[in-house]
């Protein structure tokens, strides 16, 4: 059984990925020259995951990196590794293994062999997976964070409140959580992390984070 090592600053994902690998294949505690798979799940903050890039790669030079990539792209990451053939991205967030499929992205710099395996693990998973383009936000999470900031614009206006926006949606989209529910299970952190570097990326105000949305956010941190 092939040997995989999770690390990162977001245990409720961490646990989740864990729940979901680990009928097949072995998790360790220990990252050292024998892990086949290391998934780092840092999504947002640069000094962290670099960090960690950097003690993988002390580590381990062979396991393929399998690393959330939706604030910060494969390749920027990638450039901040020392073996960035091995570097994969991922859509990785609180709730993603709810859903049938997985985005996956590589850069320049990953081997096509290491791609491969990548696929194959989700595959072993069960999940359908999807080739993206290395942007932030990938494809799923850029139109999830956007209804959200939408919906933090509804019930800021007062135009309704926020169970019967998430009822609405959750009943008008068979969507499986409401866009207010759905932000505090992805975490609000994340969510405005998204929403900011598509903002940074794209330079379009269809990514600019709403007032309540700001103060959420703000609330959370102090």
């Amino acid at each position: 059984m092939q040997k995989v090592f999770i690390i990162g600053d977001n245990e409720p994902l961490m646990a989740e990925l864990s729940e979901l690998l680990k009928k097949k294949y072995e998790i360790t505690d220990e990252l050292d020259p024998s892990v086949d798979f290391i998934f780092e799940l840092t999504n947002f903050n640069k000094e962290i995951k670099f960090n960690i890039l950097n003690f993988i790669d002390e580590k381990n030079s062979k396991g393929i990196v399998i690393s959330s990539s939706l604030c910060i792209t494969a390749l920027e990451q990638g450039a901040n590794s020392g073996f960035p053939q091995r570097l994969a991205g991922a859509a990785l967030y609180p709730t993603f293994s709810e859903a049938k499929g997985i985005e996956i992205t590589k850069t320049d710099f990953t081997s096509e062999e290491n791609f491969a395996k990548v696929k194959e693990l989700f595959e072993k998973l069960e999940k359908e997976v999807h080739e993206v383009t290395d942007r932030p936000g990938m494809i799923s999470m850029r139109i999830i964070t956007m209804i959200i900031n939408e919906a933090y614009l509804v019930l800021q206006e007062g135009t309704s409140n926020r169970e019967d926006i998430d009822t609405a949606m959750k009943l008008g989209t068979n969507y499986p959580h409401g866009p207010i529910g759905w932000s505090e299970k992805i975490g609000i952190e994340l969510v405005y992390n998204i929403l900011r570097s598509m903002f940074d990326e794209f330079g379009d105000d269809r990514y600019r984070i709403t007032p309540l949305l700001k103060e959420k956010m703000l609330s959370i941190k102090n």
